[in-house]
């Protein structure tokens, strides 16, 4: 890719990636580091005039595989593989840096920045997002 200056990179993440998830801390810190190093990497991609490289950053909401059990969310829908996959495929034709799904959840990280700590508590509470997980004492 480097040589012919042609490609395409996909870092495959998580909303995890962008809002942190109760008895998931480490989940979601590999993912916020992910991210980092997805953003680091195109600007060094830019800095080294490789811009025949595309980069895009896949950020999907919980999806409804093997791995994912039991999650429930009251207002956010689980997605499904095909969905995402199309909407990746999307993403890369049209040479989209970021993708979140469902898209309004792109906004979590501005809420996060403008809504004090109470309001950010109800809205977790509006949201009910819940886990099969076990708790550590």
């Amino acid at each position: 890719m480097m040589k012919n200056n042609h490609g395409h990179i996909v870092n495959v993440l998580s909303v995890a990636a962008l809002v942190s998830i109760p008895f998931l801390v480490t989940y979601c810190s590999s993912k916020f580091g992910a991210l980092g190093l997805h953003k680091g990497f195109t600007q060094e991609l830019l800095a080294l005039g490789k811009d025949g490289i595309k980069t895009t950053c896949l950020c999907p909401y919980f999806v409804s595989t093997p791995l994912v059990k039991n999650v429930e969310s009251r207002i956010i829908p689980i997605l499904k593989p095909e969905a995402v996959a199309k909407r990746l495929m999307d993403g890369i034709l049209c040479n989209q840096k970021k993708i979140v799904m469902p898209s309004p959840v792109s906004m979590f990280s501005l809420v996060e920045i403008i809504l004090p700590e109470r309001a950010l508590v109800a809205l977790h509470e509006i949201l009910s997002i819940k886990l099969d997980v076990k708790k550590q004492e």
